[in-house]
C-alpha cells in the first residue's frame, strides 16, 4: 500500500513537473520536434550584404521617412572577443577604432550590390582613457526634427585606472555608458551632448527611449561577472530599468524577465519584451512613479530574440528555432504581428518567412519593416552580413 501510494505520488509530481517547465523546456526552449519550412516557401528572395563594416549588426533603426537605414555594427572577429553578456573580456580583440554606426542609403543601390553608405563617426566627447571609442550592444533614436535625430547608445568599454590602464575586465565587468550624440541627416559625424552610468546597467543589451529624456534599459543578465551568470538562461535573471530626466533617477523591476532580447517601446507606449529562452513577449505598463506591471504576454511557439514596430504600427519579432545565444546552431523565424483593440489585448502572429537551411538568414537578431517597399532588413550581433528580402510578385 506503501509502495502504491508512492508511486501515485511520484506519478503526480511528474506529471505537474512536466507541465509546469519540462514541456516548454523541451519543446520551446529545445525545439525538439519543431518543424520550419524552407525559405523557398514564402514569396521572398533574399540577398546579402556583405562588406566588413556591416559585420554583427547586431540592432538597427530604419528612417522611413528619410530612407535611411542606421545599423550599429560591431565586426565578427571583435564581437567574439568582446562580449560582457558571455563573459568574453578580451578588451585587446576589439575592432581597431571601435563600434560604427553606419547609414545605409536603402534607395541608392551601388553598382556591387550594395547600398550607399558610410559610417557617422562621434566628436566631441572628449580626451579622457576610453572617451569616444564605442563599444555597442544596442541603441534607440529619438526624432527631434525633420533634419535631426539623436542616438542613445548602449556602450560597453572596458573598465579603466585611474591612470588610464584597461583594468581586467574578467573581475570588473564592462564599464557601462548611455551616450547620446546629436546627429544632422546625411553628415558623417555625430556630436556628443551627454553620457550617463548607474550600477543598476550591470548587463544591458537594449535601450527604449520613452519620450523626454526617458528611457528604459533591459539586462539579460543577473549581473556582471560571476559564476551564476552561466545559469541565468534557467532563472527568471533579466530586468528592466527606467530611467526618468536623464539620469538623474532610476527604478528596476524585479528580477523576473528570462533572458530578454532586444525590446521596443510600441505606438501604445508599452515596452514589449521577448526572451530567448521561452516563447513569449511580455508586454509592460509603466506606472506612476517608474513601476512596470506585465499587462500581458502573447505566445509565438518559440523563443524571440528582438521585436521592432514599423511606421503603421505592426510588429516585427525574430524567432530563433531553439534556445541558441549566438545563432549559430539554431534557424530563424520572422513574425509579423498585427494588434487590435477589442476592449482587451488581441495580437494576431503570422509567420511571414523562415529559412530551415540558413541561406540567407542565419543569427539574425533584428529586422526591419520598410512600409513603403515593403522590404525587410535582418541583421544579428552574430550574423557576418545584413539581409535584405524583398517580395516577389
Amino acid at each position: 500500500m506503501t509502495s502504491l501510494r508512492f508511486s501515485v505520488i511520484a506519478v503526480i509530481f511528474v506529471s505537474v513537473f512536466y507541465q509546469w517547465w519540462l514541456k516548454d523546456a523541451l519543446f520551446v526552449t529545445l525545439g525538439i520536434g519543431r518543424k520550419v519550412e524552407s525559405i523557398e516557401r514564402f514569396p521572398y528572395k533574399c540577398r546579402q550584404l556583405t562588406h566588413e563594416q556591416l559585420e554583427a549588426c547586431g540592432d538597427m533603426w530604419l528612417d522611413e521617412k528619410s530612407r535611411v537605414l542606421y545599423a550599429a555594427c560591431v565586426g565578427m572577429e571583435a564581437r567574439e572577443q568582446w562580449n560582457p553578456s558571455l563573459s568574453r573580456f578580451n578588451a585587446s580583440g576589439r575592432r581597431p577604432g571601435g563600434s560604427e554606426v553606419m547609414a545605409v542609403y536603402i534607395d541608392k543601390p551601388r553598382k556591387d550590390g550594395l547600398f550607399k553608405m558610410h559610417k557617422i563617426s562621434p566628436t566631441g566627447y572628449g580626451s579622457g582613457p576610453g572617451e569616444g571609442r564605442l563599444d555597442l550592444t544596442g541603441f534607440d533614436v529619438e526624432v527631434v526634427d525633420d533634419y535631426t535625430l539623436r542616438f542613445w547608445l548602449l556602450n560597453q568599454r572596458p573598465p579603466y585606472s585611474s591612470s588610464g590602464q584597461i583594468l581586467d575586465a574578467s573581475k570588473f565587468g564592462a564599464n557601462t555608458t548611455i551616450d547620446v550624440y546629436e546627429y544632422k541627416k546625411g553628415e558623417k559625424k555625430m556630436t556628443y551632448l551627454a553620457m550617463g552610468k548607474s550600477s543598476a546597467l550591470h548587463s544591458p543589451n537594449k535601450i527604449a527611449f520613452m519620450g523626454g529624456n526617458n528611457f528604459v534599459v533591459s539586462n539579460d543578465r543577473s549581473a556582471k561577472i560571476g559564476f551564476r551568470k552561466r545559469f541565468d538562461p534557467l532563472f527568471k535573471s533579466g530586468s528592466l530599468v527606467y530611467h526618468d530626466d536623464w539620469f538623474d533617477s532610476y527604478v528596476t523591476t524585479p528580477k523576473s524577465v528570462p533572458y530578454p532580447g532586444l525590446i521596443t517601446r510600441g505606438p501604445d507606449d508599452r515596452v514589449y519584451v521577448p526572451s530567448l529562452v521561452d516563447d513569449r513577449i511580455r508586454i509592460f505598463e509603466l506606472r506612476q512613479g517608474g513601476t512596470f506591471d506585465q499587462v500581458y504576454a502573447m505566445k509565438l511557439g518559440m523563443p524571440i530574440t528582438g521585436v521592432t514596430v514599423d511606421s503603421e504600427g505592426d510588429f516585427w519579432a525574430v524567432g530563433r528555432s531553439k534556445y541558441d545565444p549566438k545563432g549559430f546552431s539554431s534557424s530563424n523565424t520572422l513574425f509579423k504581428v498585427e494588434k487590435f483593440v477589442e476592449r482587451r489585448f488581441r495580437y494576431i502572429p503570422t509567420r511571414v518567412l523562415e529559412d530551415k537551411e540558413a541561406q540567407a538568414i542565419q543569427g539574425a537578431s533584428v529586422a526591419r519593416h520598410d512600409v513603403k517597399t515593403k522590404r525587410l532588413f535582418l541583421g544579428g550581433a552574430f550574423m557576418p552580413f545584413i539581409t535584405v528580402c524583398e517580395v516577389q510578385s
